[in-house]
């Protein structure tokens, strides 16, 4: 599929979807009709699994909200350690093609997670402020990570890429400050310098 194609499929959950929800009250999750999309989702368990058919979740959906906070403050903003979704561990769908803007913004708790191998787009700060994130693989399927995908996630050291990537965005991978080690497919360190920043091409390994 060309690259315009996945980024014509809009991640934001539509009114009448909206309107013809399917709530899953085991894993807190609010699907579309025909459970294609996880729209929304309460965020109070520690883990979550996503039905097999899903391939989309939308923007913000496992996001933190201020109403997760243990003591909203009246008229102030939420200290940074107190903005911290309770999501610990969620198991993706092969079925899953696209991740959302802001999808799992600041989901402090959670240290890994399983990327499936269908997966095509990774939405602008999709894992921003994942604090505890520590390895990241990105599957071969992968075309295209948005700008502040990553951003934030200080306890990531590793990162794997597949071969597919077409376009990285910008700040991508800013603040990543425990960042070690980059591996890419042998053959395409000439790909990954247009794609990646100066400042971690210094992390580069060829696999």
């Amino acid at each position: 599929m060309p690259l315009e194609d996945i980024l014509k499929l809009s991640t934001l959950p539509l009114p009448a979807e909206r309107a013809c929800d399917e709530w899953d009250d085991d894993n807190c999750v609010n699907y579309s009709a025909d459970g294609k999309k996880v729209l929304d989702a309460e965020n109070f368990p520690e883990e979550v699994t996503l039905r097999e058919g899903c391939e989309l979740i939308c923007d913000e959906a496992f996001a933190f909200q201020d109403y997760m906070a243990d003591t909203p403050p009246r008229g102030k903003e939420i200290p940074l350690e107190e903005r911290n979704s309770f999501l610990e561990k969620i198991h993706l769908p092969a079925s899953l093609t696209h991740i959302g803007e802001e999808a799992f913004r600041e989901c402090g708790m959670m240290t890994s997670i399983k990327l499936p191998g269908n997966l095509l787009y990774i939405g602008e700060g999709a894992f921003c402020d994942c604090w505890q994130l520590e390895k990241l693989r990105i599957p071969s399927s992968v075309r295209y990570i948005g700008p502040r995908a990553f951003q934030g996630c200080i306890n990531l050291y590793q990162i794997r890429f597949g071969k597919n990537i077409e376009f990285i965005g910008e700040d991508a991978f800013d603040d990543c400050e425990s960042l070690e080690t980059i591996f890419i497919p042998r053959g395409m360190l000439d790909s990954f310098l247009g794609l990646l920043p100066k400042e971690l091409h210094e992390l580069i390994e060829e696999l």
